[in-house]
Order: C-alpha cells, then sequence, then structure tokens
C-alpha cells in the first residue's frame, strides 16, 4: 500500500503529523482533529476496531480510548513511533500486511489512505476490508472530496509545506465515484456524506471561532461540499 515512486520514508518524518496534532492549536492541528472526530463519530458502539495506513498512532492514541485497536501502516519508522508514545495492551501498531490478520473487527477505518494509492489497489484495498468486518460491522472511509475547494487548500499545502500532495495524491475521488467502488467491493448499504469545511481556517482567530463556524457548518451538513468525503459502509 504505498504510492509509485514516492519513498515515504524519507520525505515524511517519523511523527510529523503527530507532532502538528499535539500543537493543540492552529489549522493544520484543527483540520486533522475535525476529520478525526469525524471518523470517531461513526465508531459508536465499535468495541475493535483496525486503523489501516495509521501512520503515527494519533487517531487511536487519542479518539479511541478504551477501544481494543490494531493499527497498520507499511511505514517502519511511523509504527516504532506509534508504539513507543501510543502502544498499550488494547493499542497495537504493526507492519503486518492486511492477508496475515486472522481476526476479525466491528470496524476498519481508512483514514485519507486511498488516494495515495493506484485506483487497481485502492479497489482492491476496499473489498480486503470487507472480508475483515464482523456481520454487522462497518467501513469508515475519508478521502479529499476533489468536488471541493480541496484541489485549492492543495495547491497551497503544495507551495508553503515541507510536505508536498503533488506526488502523493494520484486517485481523486468525488461523491458518487466513492460510492460506487464501494457498492462493487460488496459493501450492501453505503452513505457517503462530506466533512470539514471552512472552520480550520478560522482557527488563526483562535479555537473558539474555529469551533463557532464549525458548529455552523455542521447543522448545515456543510451543504454537500466540505472538503473531505466521509463514507460509511456495512456488508
Amino acid at each position: 500500500m504505498t504510492t509509485p515512486g514516492y519513498d515515504y520514508d524519507k520525505a515524511i518524518p517519523a511523527g510529523f503529523y503527530d507532532e502538528i496534532h499535539q500543537r493543540r492549536a492552529g489549522v493544520r492541528f484543527f483540520w486533522h482533529d475535525l476529520k478525526f472526530r469525524a471518523v470517531a463519530a461513526r465508531l459508536v458502539g465499535a468495541g475493535k476496531v483496525l486503523d489501516i495506513g495509521c501512520g503515527p498512532g494519533t487517531f487511536i492514541g487519542n479518539y479511541l480510548d478504551g477501544i481494543d485497536c490494531l493499527g497498520i501502516d507499511f511505514s517502519r519508522p511511523q509504527i516504532d513511533y506509534a508504539n513507543r508514545r501510543y502502544g498499550t495492551a488494547r493499542h497495537r501498531f504493526s507492519t503486518q500486511l492486511l492477508a496475515g490478520i486472522d481476526e476479525r473487527f466491528d470496524a476498519v477505518t481508512m483514514i485519507e489512505l486511498i488516494e495515495h494509492l493506484p485506483p487497481t489497489e485502492a479497489r482492491r484495498l476496499l473489498a480486503e476490508a470487507c472480508g475483515l468486518l464482523v456481520p454487522q460491522g462497518r467501513l469508515v472511509v475519508t478521502t479529499p472530496n476533489y468536488r471541493s475547494l480541496w484541489p485549492l487548500i492543495e495547491w497551497g499545502v503544495n507551495h508553503v509545506s515541507r510536505v508536498s500532495y503533488e506526488q502523493q495524491h494520484i486517485n481523486k475521488y468525488t461523491r458518487g465515484r466513492l460510492a460506487t467502488e464501494l457498492v462493487q467491493a460488496g459493501y450492501s448499504r453505503v452513505d457517503v456524506g462530506t466533512a470539514v469545511g471552512l472552520a480550520p481556517f478560522a482557527a488563526v482567530l483562535g479555537r473558539q471561532p474555529a469551533e463557532w463556524l464549525d458548529a455552523v457548518e455542521g447543522n448545515l451538513g456543510h451543504l454537500g461540499c466540505g472538503n473531505l468525503l466521509v463514507a460509511v459502509a456495512r456488508p
């Protein structure tokens, strides 16, 4: 599960995104916080979760307290970081492959992962995840919404950040395409919504304005134009 021609271990230092999260302030923290909260809200009632592409373990370590979790990622440096910072008896992190997992989960999450994969590999991964769910389980997927302001945001990040998305985001989703591919992957109940609008940018004024704007946008359902697609799919 990797982007052809892109070396994540060299390009992204271990713990890079977790260190952003630890700041607890600013646009980038609030963006990730809203994303993680959107996913966590869709996991209510899940007792056992598999997070595919877990990176440095930020989501499991900060948002899934009290839940048995396994986070997997191909990057050994990120997994080593996750185990040092967040590893517990209930929060495990590993570089193992999906084929080697003999457990079943109430929920599987893929948080901003599939856009990094070639389309055929992403479709295969979605199908494999279905086989790891219990009968009443759910898959929760997030990915950038390319029918929103995201392309403009991505362009800006590529020009100001030490980590660029230009080579990473090779698979661009719209709401309809994601829903279609989830059905093709074997899911019979699929709901695709959006999350994370303009609220993170209000964080330059502080957390309270950002929270206020997020509440307003949430009440409007982001008008279907949130910058992230959030899909819940059941077998």
